[in-house]
C-alpha cells in the first residue's frame, strides 16, 4: 500500500490521501436544515429556480434536494446504496407529517466501505401558492389568438373538432415545455374558430403545425395593449390566422394505390378506394415519404373519375367501357382489380386516372 502525504498512513489512497484525510480536506457537503418550496396546487408544479409540473414525489425530493445542497463533489440521491455507481451516493430516508417532508440523508463517500457513511437531514416545507401560470389562466389571460379559417367556406361540424382536437393535443405536448402554452377559451363562429392561448409561441407552434397537415398559410397582426407596470415594455396582443386550404376531401396516391387521406390524432389515415383497407403513417414518415415523392396528395377537385361498366370477362382480365366521351373500351388484368366484390358483366364501377393508369374503385368511395 501507499502512504498518505498529509499523515503518512498507509492505505488506499484517494487523490494521494487516505480516506480520513480525504475527508477532512477534499470533500465538503452540507444542505440547510429547513428548505420552503412554494408549491401551486392547482397545476401539482413547484418552484426551485422556476416553476416545475411534479411528476411524483421522489424525483420531486430529488430536484430539492439537488438545487440546495453544497458539495465540492457531485451527490447522486438514491432510495438504496449501489456499488455500481461511480458517483458518491446520498441515501434518502423520508417520512412526512402534512406539508412537512422530514429527510434524513446518509452519504456514502467510498461505495465499498460504509464505515466512512455521513448523516445529515433537513425537512421541505410546502407552501401554498399559486404559480404565475394558473394565475393568468383562471384570471382569462391570453397573449395569443389562433384563429382557424377555410377558404371555400364555414368549417363543417366534422372537421371543426377534428382540428380542434389536434390543436387540443399539441397544446398538451408544448406545456411540458411551455407551461403557459394553454388554450384559455375557444369560440366557434360563422367564419371559423378562434382560440385565445396564453403563449404565442405555442400559437406559432400550432399553426405550422396545422399548415403541415391540411396545407393552407398563416399570417399576423399586432395590437398595442398598454405598457407593462413593472417593466414599463409595451405589451402586444397577437392574432395568428391559419387559413386551411383544404378542408374538402384529399387523396393519397401510394404505392399504385388510391386512398381517402385524413387525420388521426399524430398520423395520417389512409382508407382504400378500392376494398376499404386502411393504413396508418405516423406524420414524420408521411412528410418523409412526402419528399421522397413516394406518396402524392391529390385534392377532390384534381381527381380525374371516369365512369365505367363491365363488358366481358374472361379468367384473366376485364374488359371495360368509358360510358361518356368516346365510349372507349379496354382490358383490365384482374390482378389489377382490388375490389371486395366479384365483378360481373353489366356491373357499373368507377376508375380513377393517375399517370395515364386506371385504377377501378367503388361508386360509393368517391363522395
Amino acid at each position: 500500500m501507499e502512504r498518505c502525504f498529509v499523515c503518512g498512513k498507509e492505505d488506499t489512497l484517494t487523490d494521494g490521501r487516505c480516506r480520513e484525510c480525504y475527508l477532512k480536506e477534499s470533500f465538503q457537503f452540507s444542505i440547510p436544515g429547513k428548505i420552503k418550496a412554494p408549491y401551486c396546487k392547482s397545476c401539482n408544479s413547484y418552484y426551485t429556480n422556476r416553476w416545475k409540473t411534479l411528476e411524483d414525489k421522489s424525483s420531486f425530493i430529488n430536484e430539492i434536494l439537488k438545487n440546495n445542497v453544497s458539495s465540492n463533489r457531485d451527490i447522486e440521491f438514491v432510495t438504496e446504496f449501489s456499488k455500481t455507481k461511480e458517483e458518491i451516493q446520498a441515501k434518502v430516508d423520508l417520512t412526512e407529517e402534512g406539508n412537512i417532508s422530514k429527510i434524513k440523508l446518509t452519504i456514502r463517500p467510498f461505495q465499498e466501505d460504509p464505515s466512512f457513511d455521513m448523516e445529515a437531514s433537513t425537512e421541505i416545507h410546502l407552501s401554498g401558492e399559486q404559480c404565475q401560470r394558473c394565475s393568468r389562466f383562471y384570471g382569462g389571460y391570453y397573449e395569443a389568438i389562433l384563429q382557424i379559417r377555410n377558404d371555400e367556406k364555414k368549417i363543417e361540424l366534422d372537421r371543426a373538432n377534428e382540428i380542434l382536437e389536434i390543436i387540443d393535443d399539441l397544446s398538451d405536448k408544448l406545456i411540458s415545455k411551455d407551461r403557459m402554452a394553454f388554450i384559455a377559451r375557444v369560440e366557434e363562429l360563422k367564419e371559423g374558430i378562434d382560440i385565445y392561448m396564453g403563449s404565442l409561441s405555442a400559437a406559432r407552434k400550432i399553426a405550422n403545425e396545422l399548415i403541415k397537415r391540411f396545407s393552407g398559410s398563416t399570417g399576423e397582426a399586432h395590437k398595442l395593449m398598454g405598457l407593462d407596470r413593472d417593466s414599463g415594455k409595451k405589451i402586444y396582443r397577437t392574432t395568428v390566422t391559419v387559413r386551411l386550404k383544404n378542408l374538402t376531401q384529399r387523396y393519397a396516391y401510394y404505392r399504385s394505390h388510391l386512398y381517402l387521406l385524413d387525420i388521426a390524432g399524430d398520423n395520417f389515415k389512409l382508407t382504400s378506394l378500392e376494398d376499404e383497407s386502411q393504413l396508418s403513417i405516423k406524420g414524420k414518415e408521411f412528410e418523409k415519404e412526402l419528399k421522397k415523392e413516394s406518396i402524392r396528395v391529390i385534392d377532390k377537385d384534381l381527381l380525374e373519375v371516369i365512369d365505367l361498366s363491365v363488358t366481358e370477362i374472361t379468367p384473366e382480365r376485364y374488359q371495360m367501357m368509358k360510358l361518356s366521351g368516346d365510349y372507349e373500351s379496354f382490358y383490365i388484368p384482374k390482378e389489377e382489380v382490388h375490389l371486395i366484390r366479384e365483378l360481373k358483366t353489366g356491373d357499373n364501377v368507377k376508375g380513377a386516372i393517375i399517370d395515364n393508369k386506371i385504377i377501378i374503385i367503388e361508386q360509393e368511395s368517391i363522395i
